[in-house]
């Protein structure tokens, strides 16, 4: 549901981003429910869609920063206050306004998130710097075509 409503969104609606006027496209969906207040603190449930059609497990520091952005700008958060945002699976980011800043004409705000995040894997990518083909190659670029031989 969240890529459909991703694709439809860069179907249907325009933005303009004020610092970066190439970034013209909705690069996911945040789905989220209303925010409420618990035990002093505002708290936040949400699951974020990604490219290919997958539910990040964690509130996404995206998600968070974007929650506290928007809540800021409708007056429901200030400098200084917190949000915790939850997951689908209940894992969550500590979420707080820094400071207020200009962002080219508009008003936007610099968040700090917080968080625990676990390794679940690793990947090294090397170069050799005498490598004929840094760039890669195709099989065709080595395999005779029959034929045109």
């Amino acid at each position: 549901m969240g890529i459909g409503i991703t694709k439809a969104a860069n179907e249907q609606l325009t933005f303009t981003h004020p610092t970066i006027p190439g970034w013209t496209h909705f690069s996911f969906c945040q789905m989220a429910m209303p925010v409420f207040e618990e035990g002093g603190s505002l708290i936040s449930h949400n699951a974020v869609a990604v490219q290919p059609g997958k539910i990040d497990r964690s509130p996404t520091g995206t998600g968070v920063s974007a929650r506290m952005a928007v809540l800021h700008a409708r007056g429901v958060m200030k400098l200084g206050d917190r949000i915790r945002g939850r997951s689908i699976i209940g894992s969550h980011f500590e979420g707080r306004i820094e400071q207020e800043v200009m962002i080219g004409d508009k008003p936007g705000i610099i968040p700090s998130i917080a968080g625990q995040a676990w390794l679940t894997g690793t990947h090294q990518h090397m170069l050799d710097p005498t490598d004929p083909y840094p760039l890669g190659y195709l099989v065709s670029d080595t395999w005779p075509r029959i034929g045109k031989d």
